[in-house]
């Protein structure tokens, strides 16, 4: 791409962003005249963001270390014309530099993922050892009376209660590896939102797709029995009808939830390839404010013995893209252990493994963050990914990231 399209491109992009944001602006000042109380435009029009930079260095060995660089910025606006409409815009801009960027001369092209509707991802600089991509990850409108919410547009559509693997997340599951983006992906879908007493609710979406084999459209009931919160969910999932239950509550002072999902083909009823997902955890916090949490994890069409190394690439271990509720991890039995920590009330640490038994897969992600002044924190991760091949038990690749943040 020359410098020229370079420039037009970047051009486009920031003017659909600010045609976007600024015809929701122009709304809500207009509905906002015809309110009867008065309000400042800063009531009316908020933005909150960040900008991080995070240094990283990969190596398969000790022998040879790779860097990378990123710079991260989130730009997330608000527009509230009337107390019943709320219109949100988040615009994600990155900047990628380093080893990664300089041996992969279509690694403009590997980010470049937009999986939603409506293709909102561009890359609007893509030269010899520098890309950098912009992307609208929510962009909706939302109406609320109390009873009813009705969503239009891109948002996050979060049905899964663990923290870690969430099944019962038909419309965007995320990867735990990806802990830079705190957001989450979202989907392009129509979203209503029933409330009733008892803390029960009903919940519909649907997420259209350029394909009709890609389609989401999915309805959840939620609610309260035993002091627990129950969800049933049931729709079609991309080729597949899902079928899925999940419960949060506590068992004395720990928390215990749990989630599965069973994907049977849509074309034939009397198939035998369905598939079941499912994951239970507990919680607890003990003396010192030190918090545990431990987690089993069941893919009925993961490996249950020695895989391939590159089969870990576009999973959840092995790459940042997030995994599909229907496949959670490349192993079908996996067992987590988070355990985290306030050293000071400036300091935290944290540690997260995973384990895999029969795969002989193991996990480890330990991590550090300081807050430094007002707005400002550094935090220190490590990720490292070891297996048995069938021959040898060995590192697959280590990778330690150090990143500051400034939020406003």
């Amino acid at each position: 791409m020359s410098a020229t399209q370079n420039y037009k491109s970047t051009w486009r992009l920031w003017k659909q962003t600010a045609l976007i944001f600024a015809m929701s602006a122009l709304t809500a000042t207009a509905w906002a005249q015809e309110d009867t109380t008065s309000r400042k435009f800063t009531d009316i029009v908020r933005l909150k963001g960040y900008v991080k930079n995070m240094q990283g260095f990969q190596m398969a060995d000790l022998n040879y270390v790779s860097h990378s660089n990123l710079i991260h910025n989130r730009l997330n606006f608000r527009v509230y014309p009337t107390d019943n409409i709320t219109v949100g815009l988040e615009v994600r801009n990155r900047v990628f530099t380093g080893d990664q960027v300089n041996f992969n001369p279509n690694y403009g092209s590997l980010v470049d993922q937009d999986n939603g509707l409506v293709d909102l991802s561009w890359v609007w600089m893509d030269e010899p050892g520098i890309v950098g991509l912009s992307q609208i990850d929510r962009g909706w409108v939302k109406w609320n009376n109390g009873k009813w919410d009705i969503t239009l547009g891109r948002q996050r559509i979060n049905w899964g209660v663990n923290a870690f693997w969430n099944s019962n997340d038909l419309f965007n599951t995320f990867n735990l590896v990806d802990f830079d983006y705190e957001e989450r992906p979202g989907t392009d879908a129509v979203r209503v939102q029933r409330y009733f007493k008892n803390f029960s609710s009903i919940d519909i979406a649907i997420a259209p797709s350029e394909y009709d084999s890609t389609w989401i459209g999915a309805g959840m009931y939620r609610f309260n029995k035993w002091t627990y919160d129950f969800q049933v969910i049931g729709g079609w999932w991309n080729e597949d009808v899902a079928m899925g239950v999940g419960w949060a509550g506590n068992l004395k002072s720990a928390g215990f939830k749990a989630e599965v999902t069973y994907f049977h083909p849509q074309q034939n009823a009397l198939d035998t390839s369905g598939s079941v997902t499912a994951s239970i955890s507990a919680d607890y916090v003990f003396k010192g404010s030190v918090y545990v949490m431990g987690g089993l994890m069941y893919g009925s069409q993961g490996f249950d013995k020695t895989i391939n190394p590159a089969l870990l690439g576009g999973t959840a271990i092995g790459s940042t893209q997030p995994p599909s509720a229907k496949n959670l991890m490349p192993t079908k039995y996996n067992v987590l252990l988070s355990v985290s920590k306030p050293i000071t009330p400036l300091i935290n640490a944290s540690l997260v493994g995973i384990y895999s038994p029969g795969v002989n897969l193991v996990f480890l992600m330990p991590s550090m963050s300081v807050a430094i002044a007002s707005n400002w924190d550094f935090s220190v991760f490590a990720q490292s990914t070891m297996l048995d091949n069938g021959s040898v038990f060995r590192n697959y690749g280590t990778s330690v990231f150090a990143r500051i943040k400034w939020g406003f």
